[in-house]
């Protein structure tokens, strides 16, 4: 094969790429499966280990990179109420509580009146 055969060769395959085609999730077609199995608070790991179960390869990062592209809170809350879920009560986002952590919980401050700077910060002045 001669240099410029090869050149014409790669020339007609950059012509004919289609960039779109390449970026597509495999997910994609899976779409409202995964939508139904988050809204009914399957972990990614979960979802991942389904699928694998299935015959269909794919990591739990790898669902939760399509799903955080993919899907909003918001919509994953409509198939929530959909399906018959009590959405009024959301689990915590936040760290589990454990017991006793209340009492040590201290009061927020109160807010300073108005015209009160906050304390100083300590700095180093040499």
């Amino acid at each position: 094969m001669t240099s410029s055969d090869l050149h014409a060769r790669l020339l007609d395959d950059v012509r004919s790429y289609n960039p779109s085609a390449h970026h597509r999730s495999l997910l994609d077609p899976y779409r409202d499966v995964i939508l139904q199995q988050r809204a009914k608070f399957m972990s990614y790991d979960q979802i991942a280990a389904t699928f694998t179960r299935n015959g269909f390869k794919v990591s739990g990062p790898g669902v939760a990179g399509y799903c955080r592209r993919t899907f909003t809170k918001a919509e994953i809350l409509r198939e929530r109420q959909r399906l018959g879920f009590d959405t009024s009560q959301q689990p915590a986002a936040t760290a589990p509580s454990l017991p006793g952590l209340s009492a040590l919980a201290t009061p927020a401050p109160a807010p300073l009146p108005p015209g009160r700077r906050g304390p100083k910060i300590a700095r180093d002045n040499y």
